[in-house]
């Protein structure tokens, strides 16, 4: 970890805990590559304290204005559709954006992009798309294998604000099991939403247990297909600071345990403690490797913040120690018995489902992905490298 990283770390600790016994003197050398990290990792308001260049300063002054500006076109977005759903008894769960922004030490310093809502419920779903078609809403054309996108045209700024519409909260998985502790923890009936308030606007959000479980895999979607920053840690982070006390850690460990992701759960935790100031007495029983953590850190510095997947990375159901055709072999034998759960029960049938599997697999690689076999198996090689860190999908030792 280079020098500028580790300045901004101490930044990025002293924001977290808001009262800093240590306040950060920024050598005007520094002043620069910092801003450009800040940037890249969408942090730029917590810089304002510790700059002194003007030009710098101003720059960042200038920037974060335009961030709280687009916080409050998000938030009044969101206010549009929430008074929409809630008109037509449409039964709904706001997903990250302001309700997370509300925990921080001044919302508006979070970054936004679009709206996210849960709607757990098929025929509550299907009402809801033909209420937003009805309203001025487009489909988007994003292929998605857990929400629909739709486009809306503020008539007054004439900015298009995006909304995702989730029936699933998060992707799929190719590790069958993840997929179906997922599915039942976030079930249309499986827990009561709870209601938070935002700007005078109360939502239906997750609850804290649900909440942080749903956290856990958001960070995992990203850090398998595409990486993402430290903001998904300070989310996470100030969350809990926050509601703690409401979170049930032992469902938290027995999900986590059973979906095989438990030591992403340490490790994310354990950062937080180590470069977000995150109390050590939350969840106190849970403790990682600090050489993991830093290397987990570092690999989020090089990421940058959230990017979108696009749809070309494959990842496998485990982390393995050496890729070769035996690796390859084993994630598809587990993939044919995804695809046929019950026909796979049949050794006499594995030949021919093999076949099968391999067949959908290299079309889905040059049609849904639109990458080539050759590009699919080397990414595939280098995300098995981020699954040996976090040992994802692998309680081998718990």
């Amino acid at each position: 970890m280079n020098h500028i990283d580790q300045l901004y770390l101490q930044i990025i600790y002293n924001t977290c805990v808001q009262n800093p016994t240590d306040f950060i003197t920024i050598q005007p050398e520094n002043e620069q590559p910092l801003t450009e990290l800040t940037k890249v990792q969408s942090t730029l308001p917590f810089l304002l304290s510790y700059i002194k260049n003007p030009t710098i300063l101003n720059s960042l002054k200038h920037q974060t204005k335009l961030m709280m500006l687009n916080y409050y076109q998000i938030e009044q977005f969101t206010r549009r559709i929430a008074d929409l759903f809630d008109a037509n008894n449409i039964s709904y769960i706001l997903l990250k954006g302001i309700s997370l922004a509300a925990f921080y030490p001044v919302p508006e310093y979070r970054k936004l992009g679009d709206v996210d809502i849960y709607i757990n419920d098929k025929e509550m779903f299907n009402r809801a798309s033909a209420l937003l078609l009805a309203n001025g809403y487009t489909k988007d054309d994003e292929i998605s294998d857990h929400h629909q996108g739709y486009l809306y045209k503020v008539p007054q700024t004439g900015r298009t604000m995006i909304l995702e519409l989730h029936y699933r909260i998060v992707g799929l998985y190719q590790y069958a099991p993840a997929n179906k502790i997922v599915d039942a923890v976030f079930a249309f009936g499986a827990f009561t939403p709870i209601i938070q308030k935002v700007n005078d606007r109360s939502y239906p959000v997750l609850p804290p247990t649900e909440y942080t479980f749903y956290m856990i895999h958001h960070m995992l979607k990203h850090y398998l297909y595409s990486g993402f920053g430290i903001r998904l840690l300070c989310d996470f982070s100030f969350y809990l600071e926050h509601n703690y006390t409401d979170v049930d850690f032992v469902k938290i460990h027995t999900w986590c345990e059973e979906s095989k992701i438990l030591h992403l759960y340490e490790i994310i935790l354990e950062t937080c403690r180590i470069y977000l100031g995150l109390p050590e007495t939350i969840d106190s029983k849970i403790h990682y490797n600090k050489n993991d953590c830093e290397a987990f850190i570092t690999q989020l510095l090089e990421d940058g913040d959230v990017t979108h997947n696009n749809g070309s990375t494959l990842v496998g159901s485990g982390s393995y120690e050496k890729i070769n055709f035996l690796t390859y072999f084993k994630e598809g034998h587990l993939q044919m018995h995804v695809r046929f759960p019950k026909l796979g029960k049949c050794p006499l049938l594995w030949p021919a489902l093999w076949m099968i599997t391999l067949v959908c697999f290299l079309h889905n690689t040059y049609t849904l992905r639109n990458t080539t076999l050759k590009e699919t198996l080397r990414s595939f090689k280098q995300d098995n490298q981020r699954s040996k860190l976090l040992r994802i999908f692998d309680n081998t030792d718990h």
